[in-house]
């Protein structure tokens, strides 16, 4: 399968299609070569599992061995549904309980949509993902019409209906699949203002924003079941106790992602502790635990930690949530603000590259997304902003983990 790159935030393209259309088809084949070229570039296909276009889209991506999703629906009662093709082999498949929620699925799974020629189900689609980008213009989802059919029906509707310019500027047109890359990397670069909204909830599948955004909505997914899932459960004080006995109080200590509170909770009987913590929903619940405690509503990338103002830096279970591109300046932040000999201490999941895991607890599906760290990677990163590793060992639990001792030694 192709790796996606983690920095860019359309990853899925969802295609939209007839499903009548033959193998032998003119269309058949130019949707198969769009398909192929994009997964050719890293882009996940997804469809809905049905023949015709569907089809195209999966045997062209496969063809590169590109990674493709299907979400279909088997009808009981509906005939003229062609439900899901046996031949439509994807690498990954979820199965909708109705037409509607099919159609949502696709919706959802697509970070950029693909519209080509069908019928009256593919007008549906076309007409839904088409108000969607208009509601969330600026941080909206791509729509790409496909193939040159297009340009009269659209001028059509424009004659015809009260067709605003916000929703002309939120359609594409393209002819060829160079042309789909050149859109979807233009689009990439008109909503890279999305980095700075802060979204959450139910709408949050219909808009674009960064993958550690994804983590602001899962934290605020579990501080709605908190009661339930946390809420007085016992937290691991073996690390803590390790960071205490290197950190003599009294003293000033930051805690990195402060989540719901339980650390800081601790960590208060011997500081003075100041948190930061993304997730408005845990932040509320973490300082309901801890009254007294500064806590920072903010992204700790954004954040200014201050200089030299902390005796010791705690960080558990929350820098594998910062992409790539800002773990460097996450490792200098630290540094900084910490006092000579101050200590860095993480907790961090250990591997290579960087994923969206699904955790479903009870009714609902959290997605997370991970940075996993290498001990190599560590090493560098501390090395790189002046820090001495005074430990780096693999910790196994539910997966494998690192404790990471780093501490703060000027140089002379």
């Amino acid at each position: 399968m192709s790796d996606k790159p983690g920095k860019r935030l359309l990853n899925n393209i969802t295609f939209f299609g007839d499903s009548a259309i033959p193998e032998e088809s003119p269309i058949y084949k130019d949707v198969w070569n769009a398909a192929q070229c994009l997964a050719k570039n890293g882009y996940t296909i997804v469809n809905g599992g049905g023949p015709g276009v569907m089809k195209a889209a999966t045997d062209g991506a496969e063809s590169v061995d590109g990674t493709t999703i299907a979400i279909y629906w088997q009808p009981k009662l509906a005939s003229f549904f062609e439900g899901r093709n046996l031949a439509n082999v994807t690498d990954e498949y979820e199965t909708a309980s109705n037409y509607m929620t099919r159609t949502l699925g696709l919706i959802e799974k697509g970070d950029a949509y693909l519209v080509c020629k069908g019928g009256t189900g593919t007008v549906s689609e076309f007409g839904m993902v088409w108000a969607l980008a208009k509601l969330y213009y600026g941080c909206h989802k791509p729509v790409i019409l496909y193939g040159d059919f297009w340009d009269p029906i659209v001028e059509s509707l424009q004659t015809h209906l009260n067709i605003d310019e916000t929703e002309l500027a939120v359609l594409y047109q393209a002819n060829t699949p160079e042309q789909i890359l050149t859109i979807l990397e233009k689009h990439e670069l008109r909503i890279g203002n999305c980095a700075e909204k802060q979204i959450s909830g139910d709408e949050s599948a219909f808009i674009l924003s960064p993958r550690h955004l994804t983590n602001i909505v899962a934290y605020d997914q579990e501080a709605s079941s908190y009661d339930e899932h946390f809420a007085g459960k016992p937290v691991s004080h073996v690390q803590l106790d390790e960071f205490i006995s290197l950190v003599h109080p009294p003293a000033k200590v930051l805690d990195l992602g402060t989540g719901f509170g339980q650390d800081a909770k601790y960590l208060s009987t011997k500081y003075t502790v100041t948190g930061v913590e993304i997730s408005p929903k845990s932040a509320m619940i973490a300082k309901f635990e801890n009254p007294d405690m500064e806590l920072i509503v903010d992204d700790m990338v954004k954040y200014d930690f201050g200089k030299e103002k902390f005796k010791g830096i705690w960080a558990r279970n929350s820098l594998h949530h910062i992409e790539e591109q800002y773990q460097d300046l996450i490792f200098k932040k630290a540094y900084d603000s910490l006092v000579e000999d101050g200590i860095f201490y993480l907790v961090v999941r250990e591997g290579d590259g960087e994923k969206v895991e699904v955790d479903e607890r009870g009714y609902q599906k959290i997605e997370k997304f991970y940075h996993l760290y290498t001990k190599e990677e560590v090493f560098e990163r501390a090395q790189k902003a002046g820090f001495v590793v005074e430990k780096i060992e693999t910790v196994m639990r539910s997966h494998e983990w690192l404790n990471i001792i780093l501490r703060k030694k000027e140089t002379k």
